[in-house]
């Protein structure tokens, strides 16, 4: 009849892809999307309610991220997510590329940051480009574009 201990979160699919990820790599996704974000001399509203959407599906407290953050640095972040399978990087590829691009065209010093990041976690810049297009033909394929 009445359900008042069922908690349970909705099922998400972006939570199903990170499901089996540790609290530490999870902050770590939501500190590398802060970063990124960042780095446009500061992030627009659209790019931290999107960060602040990954931090809800992931179920990590942002507080708890940043202190993980100020205690072991971006080197602890990109060793955490370089553990990451390939589709949950290629997953964080497009996760990044939506956040920078969701207030508009990404500046040429966000691009840059995206490009050095995915690099230092084994991703060159033509393969970061190519899943983007990848991503962007299945969407306009699923859309009816």
């Amino acid at each position: 009849m009445f359900n008042f201990f069922n908690n349970k979160k909705k099922e998400n699919p972006i939570s199903d892809v990170f499901k089996d990820l540790t609290t530490n790599q999870k902050m770590s996704i939501t500190n590398f999307l802060l970063t990124i974000a960042s780095s446009n001399q500061g992030s627009s509203d659209k790019q931290m309610r999107y960060l602040n959407n990954y931090v809800d599906i992931l179920d990590v407290r942002g507080d708890d991220g940043m202190a993980y953050y100020k205690r072991y640095g971006l080197e602890r972040i990109i060793s955490d997510l370089k553990t990451l399978s390939k589709n949950q990087k290629e997953f964080l590829v497009v996760a990044t590329w939506e956040m920078i691009s969701s207030d508009g065209q990404p500046s040429s010093k966000q691009i840059n940051s995206v490009t050095i990041l995915f690099d230092k976690l084994g991703f060159s810049e033509e393969q970061f480009v190519e899943i983007i297009k990848k991503n962007i033909l299945i969407m306009n394929h699923i859309l009816g574009k």
